[in-house]
């Protein structure tokens, strides 16, 4: 009878663990795989937050193209940093002349809260109501937390979807998790 018992609770057990499992995974994907994204629409600039690959720079570029902005603000990680050749002037955006306006700007800190500080000042500075903020997919979700507090106009945004291997994936998740405590223990920009 004990045995039996026993073996209900290993059961049981090991049920409960799948369950949680398959429910952390299930949440992961929802937050970091398929966040909800904005598809790009007229706003008075766009913000590339950083690093400024050349998939995001991209996206930015196409929106002027489609004529939905003017205005491209670009992150660029301060020099000597974790993100080597993304200095403003190894970025040609930065570097050589556009038919659009080009902010190249290095938060300060150079952290998603620093980003969206700089987009608040040059908006109170320039005027604009409305920003798209392009970021890799796992960024997303707080991404859009972070802006939505340092940000005071019309917020969209658009997600890179460039691959990313199945360990940056893991990584991804691991850190965005752990950034999000901060985000929830400290909501402010």
């Amino acid at each position: 009878m004990a045995l039996t018992r026993l073996r209900r609770a290993q059961v049981v057990a090991i049920i409960l663990a799948v369950v949680v499992q398959v429910s952390v995974v299930l949440v992961g994907l929802r937050l970091y795989a398929y966040p909800d994204t904005d598809a790009p629409a007229p706003t008075d600039a766009v913000l590339v937050i950083g690093p400024p690959t050349p998939t995001r720079i991209a996206i930015a570029q196409r929106m002027v193209d489609a004529g939905l902005t003017s205005n491209v603000v670009i992150s660029v990680p301060p020099p000597g940093s974790d993100s080597p050749g993304f200095e403003a002037s190894a970025l040609p955006i930065c570097s050589q002349p556009q038919t659009f306006t080009v902010y190249c700007v290095t938060p300060s800190p150079f952290t998603t809260q620093g980003e969206g500080r700089a987009l608040q000042s040059l908006a109170a500075s320039h005027g604009w109501t409305s920003a798209t903020v392009i970021t890799f997919t796992p960024h997303i979700l707080r991404a859009r937390i972070i802006m939505e507090l340092c940000f005071t106009g019309d917020l969209r945004m658009v997600a890179d979807r460039a691959p990313i291997g199945a360990a940056r994936w893991i990584y991804e998740a691991i850190y965005q998790t752990s950034a999000f405590v901060k985000v929830l223990a400290e909501p402010s920009c």
